[in-house]
């Protein structure tokens, strides 16, 4: 007789974030996101703490942070693993992130990293690609004409392995682009690591045409989008590829200027390293062609939809149940 899926629980990984997030939370979001699709799917899915869960509780258990992987692990619970960890390549391999990263691949069913680079670092058979995705209800373009002056957006949360003042976002590269061209630049994310941050760079305050925000309530995200024309993303370190922000901002109708691995295409982006002059041959191209980087836009946050990734996600389940 075939086996049918019904009960899938996510484990919250209890960092103190409510699911879902009020306002900054990527792992929480993702979480959410897949729970919201999976009932919307017809499956009961739910999200719990790993001491709520007993073994044969659920068809499924997805788990997101390597120690409640390892705990499902010791009481003898099959887990689903998913990876969102950028620390595993900062610290390396003789780290204890990495070693215990490494510990919840092995004892898992199958293991998701949503980067490529993550697959080959870790070089493991459980080890697959599945990248993230974008709720198309809540985040959806406007229209929008060719902006004269188009205005600038960066959202993230900045900031390496504790040192507060490290630029892994490359905000010093979006405002030296703004910069160049005389445009506003809004960047945005929580205050706790990002006012450490400028604290540590007080140089970038002097441009008058900075604006920061904090805290932006996950509500108030798509408003933030909307005011915006442009995102810039030249990241150096993501363990999603794209992260969340790229493609929220996609869906939003935003054409996005950023680094990625070069194993994913992603139509609607210009590609470009962290440097300033390659950021603006992208930033040109795209207000030269912008109803086409729109478009390309769409297509592309349609097809990375929450629901689309979510029913992909039932396929892995079901492969391994």
């Amino acid at each position: 007789m075939e086996k049918i899926i019904k009960k899938i629980c996510h484990v919250d990984p209890g960092c103190g974030l409510s699911i879902p997030p009020k306002d900054w939370g990527a792992i929480e979001k993702i979480i959410w996101e897949f729970e919201v699709n999976q009932n919307q799917l017809g499956y009961n899915s739910t999200h719990k703490y790993t001491s709520l869960i007993n073994p044969g509780d659920f068809d499924i258990v997805h788990c997101h942070v390597a120690n409640l992987a390892l705990d499902l692990l010791k009481r003898n619970i099959p887990y689903i693993f998913q990876l969102h960890d950028h620390h595993v390549l900062h610290y390396g391999k003789d780290s204890h992130v990495y070693k215990e990263n490494l510990k919840a691949i092995e004892g898992s069913l199958i293991s998701l990293m949503p980067a490529n680079w993550l697959v080959n670092y870790f070089n493991h058979p459980k080890c697959i690609y599945f990248s993230h995705g974008v709720d198309t209800n809540n985040f959806y373009p406007i229209q929008k004409s060719k902006p004269k002056n188009p205005k600038l957006l960066m959202l993230a949360n900045n900031g390496l392995g504790g040192d507060k003042t490290f630029d892994r976002k490359g905000f010093t590269f979006g405002l030296g682009l703004a910069m160049l061209n005389n445009l506003e630049i809004t960047i945005a994310g929580p205050s706790k690591d990002n006012k450490n941050f400028f604290n540590g760079n007080l140089w970038m305050l002097n441009y008058p045409k900075l604006n920061l925000v904090f805290d932006t309530p996950n509500s108030d995200l798509l408003n933030l989008y909307h005011q915006h024309d442009i995102f810039i993303h030249p990241t150096m370190l993501e363990a999603g590829h794209p992260n969340l922000t790229m493609v929220e901002a996609m869906a939003s109708g935003l054409p996005v200027i950023a680094d990625w691995e070069h194993s994913v295409d992603l139509d609607g982006c210009w590609r470009a390293p962290r440097d300033i002059f390659e950021m603006d041959r992208g930033l040109k191209d795209i207000i030269n062609n912008w109803d086409s980087y729109r478009e390309n836009c769409n297509i592309t946050s349609n097809k990375l939809s929450w629901f689309n990734r979510t029913k992909e996600l039932i396929k892995i389940y079901e492969t391994f149940y």
